[in-house]
């Protein structure tokens, strides 16, 4: 889950949406629109084909998303699919959805953290890790909980460029390359 690596093109174009959404803030709106889009374009391996073909014209690709989505999304998220596929940028799309995601939740002081542990924690424990998460990252916490067994115990913290292993199995690393090390 961590972020993902943003080219300036995606950033400049989640940008220019965050500016034109910002003033009807609802940007959990948005977010679950291009959510439900992007699970249209992952579920219908014909659509992604046909986005991606450069021998079918913009034109036909335009009308293409006037036909899928056209009365069942937001107007601007379908602008900026019909720009993107006039301007061939339509291999960004997934990307600037990244990064609207990541601006959205920069902007509302979220912060999105993956905790991985070697079982599931019951929801007191969950409640914990998140209190004291909350607590140091100074940011809300939208978590996305992961089972490794391989981990024996302890957590993995993974947000923004950040992993912080607390686990038997890193410190075990850690002990092993010292000794090989002497």
């Amino acid at each position: 889950m961590s972020e993902k690596i943003l080219s300036a093109i995606s950033k400049n174009y989640a940008k220019a949406l965050m500016e034109s959404t910002s003033e009807e803030n609802h940007n959990a709106y948005f977010v679950k629109q291009l959510d439900e889009v992007s699970k249209v374009f992952s579920d219908s391996n014909d659509l992604k084909v046909v986005m991606s073909n450069s021998s079918i014209s913009a034109n036909k690709k335009i009308e293409i998303l006037n036909d899928v989505f056209g009365g069942k999304v937001n107007e601007k998220i379908l602008n900026l699919m019909k720009i993107l596929v006039e301007k061939n940028r339509f291999g960004e799309f997934d990307s600037i959805i990244a990064g609207y995601k990541q601006m959205t939740e920069k902007s509302e002081n979220k912060k999105n953290v993956e905790i991985i542990s070697p079982i599931e924690l019951n929801d007191e424990n969950k409640t914990k890790v998140l209190s004291k998460l909350e607590e140091k990252l100074k940011n809300e916490i939208v978590p996305e909980w992961t089972v490794d067994k391989s981990l024996i115990a302890g957590l993995v913290f993974r947000f923004d460029d950040y992993v912080i292993d607390t686990s038997v199995k890193a410190k075990l690393e850690d002990l092993r390359k010292t000794l090989n090390r002497g």
